[in-house]
């Protein structure tokens, strides 16, 4: 049973590597393009809105342009918005620039993640809801590849308890 079981945990273990590098490939494979990032993001939050869902627009700039692989970027934000309409029932999407990066926000009004899980839940197949139900929460890769889209761009994936209440989850990308 032991040999067994640690047979399927390292099959498993594979699944998962294969799994991540699949979506650094889709981040490194894709052709990258200059796109207005304001207006992309713009754009997400607008569909998914068109489609009923509860998302806010926040402060975005427009014109300010990155270098990106457009559909593993709208992944990763979609993962995001996701999550943030699941645990705090709606989504305000941001963005904004500084000299040398951009930085987009999704955040929502759910109970945030507690201090010191904020690392943890970027790991693969993490999940704080623990009922095992996927009615209630997914797998636990949504933010894993999300934050490794990110780094597949040069930026990073951040997540912060908002002081108000629940969580915001940040990507910083370089400009161009």
């Amino acid at each position: 049973d032991r040999d067994r079981l640690l047979k399927t945990i390292g099959e498993m273990e594979d699944m998962l590597t294969a799994t991540l590098s699949f979506a650094r490939d889709e981040a490194t494979s894709e052709i990258g393009k200059r796109i207005d990032i304001g207006a992309f993001v713009t754009s997400i939050a607008d569909d998914m809105s068109d489609a009923g869902l509860a998302i806010q627009p926040g402060s975005v700039e427009s014109g300010v342009v990155v270098e990106c692989k457009p559909l593993a970027l709208r992944r990763a934000l979609t993962n995001l918005i996701d999550n943030a309409l699941k645990y705090g029932g709606k989504a305000t999407v941001a963005m904004r620039a500084t000299a040398t990066d951009v930085e987009i926000t999704v955040e929502d009004e759910g109970p945030g993640i507690p201090g010191d899980q904020l690392g943890r839940v970027l790991q693969p197949f993490v999940r704080l809801e623990e009922s095992r139900n996927r009615d209630t929460g997914g797998i636990g890769l949504g933010l894993a590849i999300a934050a490794s889209i990110a780094e597949a761009h040069g930026g990073t994936l951040t997540l912060s308890n908002r002081g108000e209440g629940g969580l915001r989850a940040s990507i910083a990308l370089p400009r161009c």
